[in-house]
């Protein structure tokens, strides 16, 4: 009897990490088709209170109501539940983002998923005498220069500041920034770190 008790309790232990999972994945589809909370309760023929209650991470959603949302977003159950159980995600080399400028003495690439909004992860090499100018993101965004090797300089506004290897420096993300290796030897790498305004604030 004891060991039928148990086994029920982990069967609903792994039911609840597979709904919360669920819901996590519901809002990263969502957001990545660009579809507010309201448009997809809609589709799915739910309550908008409903569809906001499933996405949260400490949701247990019935099956009734995740196989409508699944048919909304033109989907099985199965690939829904499938896709959610897995906890790890590699991203291939090949679908990663890259930039290049200044006759490929500024290279980066992007090390986060395409489709977060809310942040943003670059990793990049300066080549000595290059530079790069950022373009301003969100008003309210932050950003994070963190520097793994060489020196970088720094310009926000028309101030300037120095950033050493192991060291990190961060200002909003919204203004006028440039990057600089002025090392004529010595290249630069480092990690810049975007985190911007969640859109619609869920």
């Amino acid at each position: 009897m004891l060991s039928i008790l148990l086994s029920d309790c982990q069967a609903g232990a792994n039911a609840n990490m597979i709904t919360n999972l669920v819901g996590t994945r519901i809002r990263s589809i969502r957001r990545q088709r660009k579809l507010t909370q309201q448009q997809l309760a809609d589709l799915a023929g739910i309550p908008r209170a409903t569809l906001a209650t499933v996405e949260k991470d400490d949701a247990n959603p019935s099956l009734a109501v995740v196989f409508k949302i699944a048919c909304a977003l033109e989907m099985t159950l199965d690939q829904l539940v499938d896709a959610s159980r897995r906890f790890i995600r590699v991203l291939p080399v090949d679908q990663m983002r890259r930039v290049e400028s200044g006759e490929g003495r500024y290279q980066a690439m992007m090390v986060t998923p395409s489709n977060m909004l809310h942040l943003t992860q670059w990793s990049f090499t300066l080549q000595p005498g290059g530079g790069y100018a950022g373009k301003p993101h969100l008003p309210g965004s932050e950003e994070y220069l963190h520097v793994l090797e060489g020196e970088v300089e720094l310009e926000v506004g028309g101030e300037r500041a120095r950033v050493g290897a192991g060291e990190t420096a961060c200002f909003h993300g919204n203004a006028q920034h440039h990057y600089r290796n002025l090392s004529t030897r010595q290249s630069a790498r480092g990690i810049m770190t975007i985190l911007a305004i969640d859109p619609e604030k869920k």
